[in-house]
């Protein structure tokens, strides 16, 4: 596994110290490879101590071994290209990056239990907060013109009282990029509670919303990405949704609904 990706994902079981850490790896692993552990730990206001503990968090044996696995990630990483002068090349690599990461989280077999559990479940309800119920807006009007019947709600309120009256006919897909947030984890907690099957698209490992759910897709945050002219924390799961919808097409019925609401709008 990609030396990035695992700490990412284990990014919210860090102490604030791993922390620090953890952020300079992800934000400038391509300037790790000649750096020593003496100048990490000024780069990251910690001691060799607290590197040497991280380290052996991540399973490796010493320092070298880490760096080595993160020079290996970086290897064919776009955004080590030094002539990159235009915006559009800008823009251009930061979302190669975004989704050439996001793409070693997906496993072919998440994507089939997925599949399935949609096709096994009466009722669709997306839900995510601010930003994240955009997207979860996005992806339940995508399922609904595929002829399921899906929902998405963004407001707290409105989602804690879907979950309220949730039964085991009912499938909750939580977006959310931290995990944390009070409102999708109350949701989801409720919707547990009254017996709804849970699926959550997040960045890290161990969270509220994905030791929740029954299936968890991983992507890659784009705050890792060091450059602070990018904002747009969705994209990845922009990108994610779009491998979903694709995935989804396989089955007939689906293409055909779809291809059918795309027609009647003359979106061909």
């Amino acid at each position: 596994m990609d030396a990035l990706i695992e700490i990412q994902k284990k990014y919210l079981t860090f102490s604030k110290g791993e922390k620090k850490i953890a952020d300079y790896l992800l934000s400038h692993s391509d300037q790790i490879n000649n750096m020593n552990i003496n100048e990490l730990s000024t780069k990251t206001a910690t001691s060799n101590a607290s590197i040497t503990r991280f380290v052996q968090k991540m399973g490796y044996k010493k320092y070298a071994d880490l760096k080595l696995a993160i020079n290996h990630s970086t290897a064919v990483d776009p955004s080590n290209n030094t002539n990159k002068v235009e915006i559009i090349d800008e823009v251009f690599l930061f979302y190669q990056k975004v989704i050439q990461k996001t793409q070693k989280f997906i496993k072919q077999d998440d994507l089939e239990k997925f599949y399935h559990l949609l096709k096994n479940h009466k009722n669709i309800i997306v839900i995510g907060s601010s930003n994240s119920g955009a997207t979860g807006k996005t992806f339940s009007l995508r399922l609904t013109r595929m002829g399921l019947n899906s929902k998405a709600y963004m407001d707290p309120v409105w989602m804690l009282m879907r979950a309220s009256i949730a039964s085991s006919d009912d499938l909750f897909l939580a977006i959310s990029n931290s995990g944390v947030t009070t409102c999708i984890v109350r949701t989801l907690q409720k919707a547990k509670e009254k017996g709804a099957t849970i699926i959550s698209i997040t960045s890290y490992l161990e969270n509220p919303v994905a030791q929740l759910s029954q299936l968890t897709f991983h992507v890659y945050n784009t705050r890792f990405v060091n450059h602070e002219k990018f904002i747009d924390s969705q994209f990845a799961n922009m990108y994610f949704i779009d491998v979903l919808t694709t995935y989804l097409q396989k089955d007939e019925t689906f293409k055909k609904n779809m291809l059918t609401t795309r027609e009647v709008i003359n979106d061909v």
